[in-house]
């Protein structure tokens, strides 16, 4: 990609208010901000794994006892993780420093350029940037650990680190007791369970509380904040289950994640910290600087979260009303569906008619059974008179039916009911 610096041509000046159409929100970065860890190596440790086993009762008679038994020992696997670069870079000319004054579009007396640093802009922007990437790579990061000076680190992401807890929804919509189910995969992991947070997106979100909505539940709203991030909440047989919107979650993907175990690991530079903004050597008339940092993320042990995919990425929207459930059955009148109208195409001497779309409220259980009369008048809303033998669900216009006007009633019986002529159609010469 080219060098580009902003210059006066490049970047115009403008006056009035500035307003940013992007994204410029980072929940799962802020909402893990709080405990930042540092180090001094590219690969840094997130913690070391090892598993007891659960309880049984012992069998051990007094002979046995007399011989000790075979010893046994736990043994420990470390994980890591490493840090990544991250690096943009900005420039201004001399000329556009100095051409501040000059105005484009709409020029109203005693206004100015609206920023008046283009450099401040312009890194604001790409501090933004910086932002987004890391959000996104928390998230989603693929890992890489880089063997060589020319191949890149690429720091693990949240969902990229979760292999044990994981469901998948088979397009199905993401209700409430699907995260329910989804916690207690946690706590069967032997996690601790009483502080998780869903990730999800907004269809997701919609369709949770279209779902509890109608079991009677609500979802409260910006219960508890985490880190300056507000959290809406869910409660389950397992506990309260937080809820928070992530952009960059992939489409029918959810996470249930254990924010008290994940952080930022930052990789600071001796003497300039992480993350600055310094300006590079001059090559012309103008100004480049480079803003840089490293950082990784600690995602804890991975079994503390949980991975949902599959899910259904359309918002189905519930009919009205609540759910109701019965213990004893409820006693109910058996309404058959009914016929609801019958459209005719078209009509033309020597043609057979169209098939017909017969439409009804409700859905039959089955085929219904079908009856039909085609009739004739000389008007679209006069008297229709029966044609004889015409009783089949088609019929071809004669020579003599031309620019009268036809119809069909339809009676249905069986698996639904009722009786309904169609719309009336002009008999076309052939």
């Amino acid at each position: 990609m080219p060098d580009v610096l902003a210059t006066s041509f490049a970047t115009l000046n403008y006056s009035g208010m500035l307003f940013n159409k992007g994204n410029v929100l980072t929940p799962f970065s802020s909402m893990i901000g709080g405990r930042p860890k540092v180090t001094n190596s590219v690969e840094f440790v997130t913690g070391q794994e090892y598993v007891t086993g659960d309880g049984s009762q012992p069998s051990i008679s007094e002979t046995a006892s007399l011989t000790a038994p075979d010893a046994s020992v736990i043994t420990r696997s470390q994980k890591s993780n490493v840090t990544q670069l991250f690096q943009y870079a900005v420039g201004v000319s001399y000329g556009k420093m100095s051409n501040m004054g000059t105005l484009n579009g709409v020029n109203v007396a005693g206004q100015s350029a609206n920023p008046m640093s283009e450099l401040d802009f312009q890194t604001a922007q790409k501090i933004n940037q910086a932002n987004q990437d890391i959000e996104y790579t928390f998230i989603n990061g693929a890992y890489a650990k880089a063997t060589n000076d020319a191949t890149a680190n690429k720091t693990r992401g949240l969902l990229t680190a979760i292999t044990s807890n994981l469901v998948d929804l088979g397009g199905e919509a993401l209700g409430y007791w699907d995260v329910a189910q989804i916690a207690k995969l946690i706590k069967d992991a032997n996690a601790p369970y009483e502080t998780l947070v869903l990730g999800l997106d907004t269809v997701t979100l919609f369709q949770l509380n279209a779902d509890a909505q109608q079991n009677g539940l609500t979802i409260i709203p910006a219960d508890r904040t985490v880190n300056g991030i507000t959290l809406m909440m869910l409660v389950t047989p397992l506990g309260t289950i937080y809820l928070k919107e992530l952009k960059y979650l992939p489409v029918g993907t959810a996470t249930l994640f254990n924010p008290n175990v994940i952080s930022p690991v930052y990789q600071p530079i001796p003497g300039k910290g992480n993350f600055f903004l310094e300006q590079l050597a001059k090559v012309g008339a103008g100004e480049k600087y480079q803003l840089f940092g490293q950082i990784g993320l600690d995602h804890g042990p991975e079994w503390f979260h949980a991975k949902i995919t599959g899910i259904n990425p359309n918002f189905v929207k519930p009919r009205s009303g609540v759910r109701i459930y019965s213990v004893d059955p409820i006693e109910t009148v058996v309404q058959l569906p009914v016929v609801e109208s019958v459209t005719l195409a078209s009509a033309q001497v020597g043609v057979v008619t169209d098939a017909l779309a017969i439409a009804y409220i409700g859905v039959p259980s089955a085929a219904t059974t079908l009856t039909y009369q085609w009739q004739t008048s000389t008007t679209t809303s006069g008297v229709y008179t029966n044609i004889a033998s015409a009783t089949t669900a088609t019929y071809t216009p004669l020579v003599a039916n031309v620019n009268q006007y036809i119809r069909v009633v339809v009676t249905s019986t069986g698996t639904a009911t009722g009786s309904k002529a169609s719309n009336a159609k002009k008999i076309l010469a052939a």
